[in-house]
């Protein structure tokens, strides 16, 4: 589990490699900025950050499986943002509604504003991907559609990383942000 005193120890480390010329100086930049955004992460923050981290396979694992670890990680996150907006949010556990249905669900409790249409349409084609990908036992024949969806959020995001797991870690802590922002009382559809 990372915590901002593991992420310390591995930046102080990386800088004497950098330092040696074994490694790399953007790895250093890039621990440096976790560091900085992790500085006032709440307890929910790190929870988070860690489930993906522990979750999510690394670039070089079977696409596949990235993907559908990535979905259901980014799923969950679509049904804590449904229940947080509802004011009897049990009623909403009774039945098991799709992932599709989720994700028109948490769609209809937004505005239709700019970002979070931009966001559902990236779920909606994550979703759409991962269906195509449990009925198909060929990765190639769905390859291009998931490299035109990583193109889209690399390019909509301005990623360095353009790998299906920097896609899905992007998309991850974007519906982790909605989830936060619901909790706020001007976000909320209903008083409770």
């Amino acid at each position: 589990m990372l915590t901002l005193e593991l992420l310390d120890k591995h930046i102080s480390e990386c800088r004497s490699y950098v330092e040696a010329g074994k490694e790399d100086p953007n790895t250093l930049a890039f621990f440096l900025s976790l560091r900085h955004d992790l500085a006032d992460a709440t307890p929910e923050d790190w929870a988070a950050y860690n489930e993906l981290a522990d979750h999510l396979p690394k670039d070089d694992a079977d696409p596949v499986l990235i993907i559908l670890k990535g979905h259901l990680l980014i799923e969950r996150l679509v049904r804590k943002f449904i229940l947080s907006r509802l004011p009897n949010p049990d009623a909403f556990d009774k039945i098991q509604f799709t992932a599709a249905h989720c994700i028109t669900i948490g769609e209809s409790m937004c505005l239709k504003n700019k970002e979070p249409a931009w966001l559902w349409a990236q779920v909606r084609e994550l979703n759409s991907i991962r269906n195509k990908l449990a009925h198909n036992l060929d990765y190639s024949g769905v390859e291009p559609r998931v490299n035109n969806f990583v193109a889209t959020i690399a390019n909509a995001q301005n990623l360095e990383n353009r790998t299906i797991t920097s896609a899905l870690a992007r998309l991850y802590g974007m519906m982790k942000g909605l989830c936060d922002l619901s909790q706020s009382n001007e976000f909320r559809a209903f008083k409770i």
